[in-house]
């Protein structure tokens, strides 16, 4: 029979398997996020597990803040509640969700917070090298062919090791900023030069959204710094990355013409791609959506709603011989919306589009409070690299992509980490 100091000891030992199972967990991701989706994959089940270990043996666990989670993840599961298997496969917050939690506890400890970033940085220079061989080169390092191997004096876009250059680019931006953060954190500059290859990742994915993502992380911190006297000079050296990173890319002449093709509307067929489908998502919420549809969404049907318009927004956009034959499905993209609060919106009405950005500004509130009370960098560099993302999202479903939704929740529980910690301490208000 059982006594309570024997539930006690086997409480104690399976607390401290979970503890060690979340640790792996933060090494993996922290391997697997610029590398590997497969891995990231592994990760998240490792984790998966120390939660439910910790939840069966009532293990006491630290938690990222949860009710804007919950408020997010309310709106997507009905839609699929009554299809287990669906349910699953629909939503947009996955596995992945794991990365939120490991990315808290990781961030609640110093030394091993210090190893985890340590090993996500050569993730991330590894990363990065394998881009820039690819755009020189014109071959990925995981089909490398050494017999038609040869330099070329333009530079390919690089799809890099998570196979899509929007992919890539989208979490090469979020370790930007990340790094960047832990460089204010920790003051050793092995971070800085982590944050600044992962910008060089950023500028040869060739990722247009993201290079807005880096315009606009410049412009956001010299406006929320230049308020703030102490860090007025701060603010002068973001406004200057921002005039080094423009130079940087016009300096070469493949960048400078994909830099250039942001505003042509006429004959980019990336642009104009976008602009077919969004006109066929107008076209759909028009003569397709109920009241009820408008304020709660129709999940996974919405893309499909979409193309129904395909045609009608091609033609509205492309030259007739573009869209005849079955060619403007190709203009469609599968319906994907290429824009989050697009998707946020067809898929779960203004319900769910409100509970997304809800679940933003709070991390933007806490950030800016933490800012204003604590004077310290580190919460402005988070400030001004989500505004960056949320700018990329105009143009990318980048918060669904699974590869960049783990680097950002990884992040944003890492973030609520480092509030809690330096919110513990006496505010230093001026």
């Amino acid at each position: 029979m059982k006594t309570q100091g024997d539930s006690l000891s086997s409480s104690r030992s399976v607390g401290k398997v979970a503890e060690q199972l979340f640790k792996l967990s933060a090494l993996l991701f922290a391997l697997a996020i610029p590398t590997s989706i497969a891995l990231d994959n592994f990760a998240a089940a490792v984790a998966v597990v120390a939660l439910i270990l910790s939840l069966i043996f009532r293990v006491s666990l630290p938690l990222p803040p949860l009710k804007p989670l919950l408020f997010l993840l309310l709106t997507e599961v009905w839609h699929y509640l009554p299809d287990l298997k669906r349910t699953i496969k629909s939503t947009d917050l996955k596995q992945y969700l794991a990365a939120y939690f490991v990315g808290y506890k990781t961030g609640l400890e110093r030394d091993f917070l210090k190893k985890v970033s340590l090993l996500l940085g050569v993730s991330t220079v590894i990363s990065v090298l394998a881009q820039g061989f690819e755009a020189v080169f014109w071959q990925n390092v995981k089909h490398l062919n050494l017999h038609h191997l040869q330099l070329h004096h333009s530079l390919m876009r690089a799809k890099g090791l998570l196979n899509h250059p929007l992919t890539t680019g989208g979490v090469e931006f979020v370790l930007f900023f990340l790094h960047l953060a832990l460089y204010q954190y920790f003051k050793e500059k092995r971070y800085l030069l982590f944050s600044l290859f992962a910008l060089a990742g950023v500028v040869l994915s060739q990722s247009r959204s993201y290079w807005l993502g880096v315009f606009a992380f410049a412009l956001f911190g010299t406006l929320l710094l230049l308020p703030l006297k102490e860090f007025r000079r701060k603010a002068v050296l973001f406004l200057a990355s921002l005039f080094l990173f423009t130079g940087a890319v016009l300096s070469f002449p493949t960048f400078k013409h994909r830099l250039e093709s942001v505003t042509n509307l006429k004959s980019n067929g990336s642009n104009m791609d976008r602009l077919t489908i969004w006109r066929a998502y107008y076209y759909s919420f028009k003569s397709d959506y109920s009241p009820l549809d408008f304020l709660l969404g129709v999940g996974s049907e919405g893309e499909a709603l979409a193309l129904k318009h395909g045609k009608e927004a091609c033609l509205a956009v492309y030259p007739k011989n573009y869209c005849e034959n079955g060619r403007y499905l190709a203009r469609m993209h599968h319906g994907l919306t290429h824009n989050v609060y697009l998707k946020y919106f067809s898929k779960y009405g203004l319900l769910g589009l409100f509970a997304f950005l809800l679940f933003w500004f709070y991390a933007l509130y806490l950030n800016f409070k933490a800012l204003l009370e604590r004077r310290e960098l580190l919460f402005a560099v988070f400030l001004a690299g989500y505004l960056g993302f949320l700018t990329a999202g105009l143009f990318e479903n980048n918060f669904t992509d699974a590869e960049v939704q783990t680097a950002v929740l990884f992040t944003l529980g890492l973030n609520f980490a480092l509030l809690k910690v330096s919110t513990s301490q006496k505010p230093l208000r001026r």
